[in-house]
């Protein structure tokens, strides 16, 4: 099976959030039954999906973003707490979410506007910036968002967004998600 790679621009937790993190996959595990488990390398929030890119394509946004980014200062991310997407009964992604902040939908918007230079033709739902956990609900229960409300957070999941990534997927590697490209804010 020959599939084209994938591309997306995205932050990443540093290792010590990540460490954290995977503590709280382990105890979450044995409360959620859901079919696949993300490997915690591969935690991130996407900022814009490309999808398939040729390499003139990929080369020109690369360009782009050398030369126009970025004039943001760096600023934290907090997680803290937890949700689903899909059917209610039945999620099909479990994920963690960050208090809202203002200069990571300030940041998501400048990516999006030098990926549509481009030509990168992007995904236009409201953006929902979370980190993906775990994938289909796998269970004969049915799902209830209450489940979710005993799960508390510790204060400290807290990390930097200094830069941003070029990430490649490997569908058949785990983790699946390879750095290919780093940018650093203007202020670094």
């Amino acid at each position: 099976m020959n599939t084209k790679p994938h591309y997306f621009l995205g932050v990443k937790p540093d290792s010590p959030v990540i460490s954290k993190l995977e503590k709280i996959r382990k105890e979450l595990q044995l409360r959620f039954p859901f079919k696949k488990w993300v490997h915690p390398f591969d935690y991130h929030i996407t900022l814009a999906f490309l999808g398939s890119a040729n390499d003139d394509k990929r080369e020109m946004l690369q360009n782009l973003l050398e030369e126009s980014f970025l004039a943001s200062n760096q600023f934290k991310l907090h997680i803290d707490h937890l949700g689903v997407f899909g059917q209610p009964k039945s999620p099909r992604i479990f994920w963690a979410g960050v208090k809202e902040e203002k200069k990571l939908f300030d940041l998501r918007n400048q990516v999006f506007h030098i990926c549509s230079q481009a030509g990168f033709q992007l995904e236009t739902r409201p953006f929902h910036p979370h980190l993906t956990l775990a994938r289909k609900w796998d269970s004969e229960t049915i799902f209830s968002e209450q489940l979710l409300k005993g799960s508390l957070f510790p204060n400290d999941l807290i990390f930097d967004v200094d830069s941003i990534h070029l990430f490649q997927t490997h569908m058949e590697k785990i983790p699946k998600y390879e750095i290919i490209k780093s940018y650093c804010f203007n202020d670094q």
